[in-house]
């Protein structure tokens, strides 16, 4: 379930507008790695590399 930011219904997860207030509802964006900017994703690959090296050394 959803709550709508205008006026705090409850709103089931499929819908695109507020049945209460009639508001549009922001979509979600399910593909957030496509707005990642080349800082951001050198520091997702060093995490991930310093996490496999810190379980390796356990």
């Amino acid at each position: 379930m959803k709550i709508c930011p205008t006026c705090g219904a409850t709103v089931p997860q499929e819908a695109k507008q507020c049945p209460e207030c009639g508001s549009e509802l922001p979509v979600e964006n399910k593909e957030w790695y496509k707005n990642l900017t080349p800082t951001e994703v050198f520091l997702l690959i060093l995490g991930s590399i310093m996490l496999m090296i810190a379980v390796v050394a356990l």
